[in-house]
């Protein structure tokens, strides 16, 4: 592993339900070291947004975790790890990627998703426990499709075998997605928030351009400004008012 502390303490299962719920309960048990992942090649009952579940055929994909203790950042400002989760992710389709002989479009779909050409191939969970007003620990989970080309549950989701027609080491994939990770978050510590944001918008899913929306079980059109420093979706509305919408606020039509 060619990083300074991301992945350099790697537990791997040969199966688990969850990721994330390991590293929760390993939390609980013991004094964790930054930078410790969690990963398995068979996650049997992945977790996301919403409460919906994240389908992964075995020993096709990755599913990871991540413990970090980032101190530095306070609570309010937690959304930047997804953030610069989001980029690194990216960052990782686009090195994947670069010898493919047609453009991708790699975006981030609010709050927590990779979009490669208007289809799912990555999807991001993130569970933060506080200490007063700062973040004690980040449990940073994701998920990414690899070499799996059937999709029995959703015909919105990728992969990187899809996109390319070839197979891809997932030992390999993991290493360098920590790399990307290390990257992202040590500018974050270096307090490079202006340039994360940037990037971070340069990424996001239907930015600026007008489309049909949900929310409050009333359909309506408006346009995606950003996001405020709480994580929450900017849109503006045909009559030129802005509004701001949580998670469970808005659904993309």
């Amino acid at each position: 592993m060619k990083t300074l502390f991301i992945g350099q303490n790697a537990i791997y299962l040969k199966s688990v339900d969850s990721t994330n719920s390991y590293a929760t309960e390993l939390l609980r048990q013991n004094k964790v070291s930054e930078g410790t992942i969690i990963y398995t090649f068979n996650q049997t009952n992945g977790r996301g947004q919403r409460g919906n579940s994240w389908e992964s055929e075995p020993n096709k994909n990755i599913a990871l975790s991540l413990i970090l203790h980032p101190l530095f950042l306070n609570a309010d400002k937690q959304y930047l790890l997804t953030k610069i989760t989001a980029l690194a992710v990216t960052d990782l389709m686009a090195e994947m990627l670069k010898s493919s002989t047609w453009k991708e479009r790699i975006e981030i779909k609010w709050p927590n998703d990779i979009y490669i050409n208007e289809k799912k191939i990555a999807g991001i969970l993130i569970e933060n426990s506080l200490r007063d007003t700062h973040i004690q620990n980040s449990i940073i989970g994701i998920g990414i499709n690899i070499n799996q080309t059937c999709f029995k549950t959703t015909t919105n989701s990728t992969s990187l075998a899809l996109l390319t027609s070839k197979e891809f080491d997932l030992t390999e994939t993991i290493e360098l997605l920590c790399s990307f990770i290390e990257a992202k978050y040590l500018q974050l510590k270096a307090d490079k928030i202006t340039t994360i944001d940037n990037d971070y918008l340069q990424r996001l899913y239907r930015l600026n351009s007008w489309n049909m929306f949900s929310a409050n079980n009333q359909m309506f059109e408006g346009r995606i400004t950003g996001v405020s420093d709480i994580g929450k979706l900017r849109v503006l509305l045909r009559n030129e008012e802005t509004k701001e919408f949580d998670l469970k606020e808005i659904v993309f039509i």
